[in-house]
């Protein structure tokens, strides 16, 4: 009787183990069969089964796996993340080609996963068709009456960097990390065209806004953020960082319904003071019209793509400015002399713009291109190097596939 048991027990133990066995290989072979590289695809490293490439990269050091992967494999290579394949481009006739004569083709985003259950398919970032259109088109035309790209919009940056020269100053020559203070300037600009007003440094909702930020795109940039965008279904169930994500941008978002209410209190139509203002206006008009975009959950998920599209970018590639002025000190003399704090001086107390001085703006702009072109440095927090996705539509390639450049 005991031997009889014996037996059964380890027949049921085999029959385990050979049903795990064939439910892997069948797995894998699916796998293989279903995302292996298309014939038509440029080469690239080899792809190892479900996870694809997400750990043949080092997340820390992003752009210098890809760069390296580039010298090997040519300025064109493509890569798979888990169920996805991504192609990237590298170079500056490579991303001419694809940028300039077949812009039309790389106009639209993919709807990442993490993106999309943060927004619901509302924004201006990460949208397509005739809801990305009737957004762009209002909020550049908006963004534009309020002065960006103008003149008028240099009165507004020279008050805020007033205050940020001020807050720089009260370290008295000591030692500091410009981090916050960059940000925080940086945002308020964004916050005068869209709130109609700036923030003091020391507000605490606005330095909470400030950290959702950061913190969110961290979140966004890490491997947690490229394993969600791989397998949502499975990610949504799993703790881990990825799981505060929403948590961290959802805060924001309240702040952001917070100063939407206090704008609906004192609207005025006759009297537009601002981007929300502007959107609230849109929002009363278009309420009869067919295909109408415009509501309020548009109006947070486009005000939260502005803070994040120009706060972190623009703030990071100053620190960026800064940290490289420091360490090659020639560089730092040819920017920062005496002829340039006369000309910033004149400029906060009245005695012109800053676009009245073409050879100093001419010296400045001609660093930021430069150091731009030398640093992966659009935003630091992501790793170095900044990932734009959208959809490659050509017959070379799959329609549908997401491409990084």
């Amino acid at each position: 009787m005991d031997s009889t048991s014996f037996l059964t027990v380890t027949c049921v133990n085999w029959d385990i183990k050979s049903l795990l066995l064939f439910i892997t290989i069948f797995i894998l072979t699916i796998d293989c069969i279903k995302n292996h590289r298309p014939a038509s695809f440029p080469p690239g490293p080899w792809a190892l089964p479900v996870v694809g490439n997400i750990f043949s990269l080092d997340h820390k050091k992003t752009h210098e796996s890809m760069t390296k992967l580039a010298k090997k494999y040519g300025e064109v290579y493509s890569l798979r993340m888990g169920q996805e394949w991504y192609v990237i481009l590298n170079g500056f006739d490579v991303l001419k080609e694809a940028l300039v004569n077949q812009g039309d083709s790389l106009a639209d985003r993919p709807p990442l996963p993490l993106v999309v259950d943060l927004n619901n398919g509302l924004g201006i970032g990460f949208t397509n068709g005739q809801m990305w259109k009737q957004q762009r088109r209002f909020t550049l035309s908006t963004l534009r009456h309020f002065g960006l790209g103008k003149k008028s919009l240099e009165s507004i940056i020279l008050d805020e960097f007033t205050h940020c020269l001020i807050n720089v100053q009260s370290y008295e020559g000591k030692p500091f990390n410009p981090h916050l203070i960059i940000n925080n300037a940086v945002s308020n600009i964004i916050c005068s065209l869209v709130f109609g007003h700036r923030f003091e440094y020391d507000d605490e909702k606005f330095k909470q806004l400030i950290g959702c930020f950061e913190k969110g795109l961290q979140t966004q940039a890490s491997i947690w953020g490229l394993l969600y965008n791989s397998f949502p279904r499975l990610m949504r169930c799993l703790p881990g960082p990825h799981q505060t994500f929403l948590d961290i941008f959802n805060e924001a978002k309240e702040f952001i319904r917070e100063e939407i209410e206090k704008h609906k209190q004192n609207w005025d139509p006759s009297d537009q003071r601002d981007y929300i203002d502007c959107y609230l206006n849109e929002i009363q008009m278009g309420k009869k019209q067919t295909g109408n975009t415009f509501d309020e959950e548009n109006l947070v998920a486009c005000v939260l793509d502005l803070f994040v599209a120009g706060s972190e970018t623009t703030s990071t590639t100053l620190r960026w400015a800064l940290l490289y002025m420091a360490k090659y000190p020639e560089i730092q003399g040819k920017i920062t002399h005496s002829k340039i704090y006369e000309w910033a001086t004149n400029a906060f107390t009245g005695g012109f713009l800053i676009g009245s001085n073409k050879t100093l703006m001419n010296k400045v702009v001609f660093f930021f291109h430069y150091k731009i072109r030398i640093l992966y440095c659009a935003n630091a927090d992501m790793k170095g190097f900044k990932m734009f996705t959208c959809w490659l539509i050509v017959h070379i390639y799959n329609a549908n596939t997401a491409v990084l450049y």
